[in-house]
């Protein structure tokens, strides 16, 4: 009996929740929905803090809260706004639970957005699925830390991160979701101890936020 496994998509960036919608209504239309199991993505909050003096001329005239803006008082006189958004975590890639068979394969990879299945050599090769360990190490996310008062956030933030490694180092990630992944650094952010590292996923290339303490340069 066949048995549903996951499979990866390559799709166009920044289309993946619509591009879902249209492999969904195909597979209807095709009478595939017993073939199908689950089309997701895989989506993060995060946040983007920023510190202003009452004298910065890039400090906004309005500090309005929304949804996604959050405005503080700070206790020395400064402003602090934090914006939150839900950005893909693997920007360009669909992942889908499904049993192959040549019709399915040829359906959705002439899918419109649809650029092809991550594993697939081509000369009418079916893609190779991941296991379900790949999945599961794809598939984790961070777990939320316990709320903090706003004197604790406060402290939090003034904290600067020192690292020895700088922008261009080769590394290796040695602890986290992409634990045994090479890459390069693009960026620093001394304020959050981060570095936006480029790695390839999958035989893409993509930025991954990691922790310094999770990096190690190569020598």
């Amino acid at each position: 009996m066949d048995k549903f496994q996951w499979f990866i998509l390559t799709v166009i960036g920044g289309k993946e929740d619509s591009i879902i919608s249209t492999v969904k209504e195909k597979i209807r239309n095709f009478g595939y929905e017993d073939l199908v199991k689950e089309i997701k993505v895989f989506k993060e909050k995060i946040e983007q803090v920023d510190v202003f003096s009452k004298y910065d001329p890039n400090l906004p005239k309005s500090l309005k809260n929304t949804k996604t803006t959050k405005w503080e008082t700070l206790p020395d006189g400064k402003y602090r706004r934090t914006k939150t958004k839900i950005i893909n975590k693997y920007p360009g890639y669909v992942f889908i639970n499904m049993i192959m068979n040549s019709q399915i394969w040829y359906t959705i990879r002439n899918t419109n957005g649809v650029l092809g299945f991550v594993g697939s050599s081509g000369k009418g090769s079916m893609p190779i699925p991941i296991s379900i360990e790949e999945y599961e190490k794809v598939s984790s996310v961070k777990q939320e830390q316990p709320a903090e008062t706003k004197e604790e956030i406060a402290e939090e933030k003034q904290v600067i991160y020192t690292t020895d490694l700088v922008v261009g180092d080769n590394v290796s990630i040695i602890s986290g979701a992409f634990e045994g992944t090479e890459g390069v650094i693009k960026s620093l952010n001394v304020h959050k101890g981060t570095a936006n590292v480029e790695i390839e996923i999958f035989g893409r290339i993509t930025e991954a936020t990691i922790g310094f303490s999770e990096l190690k340069r190569k020598e």
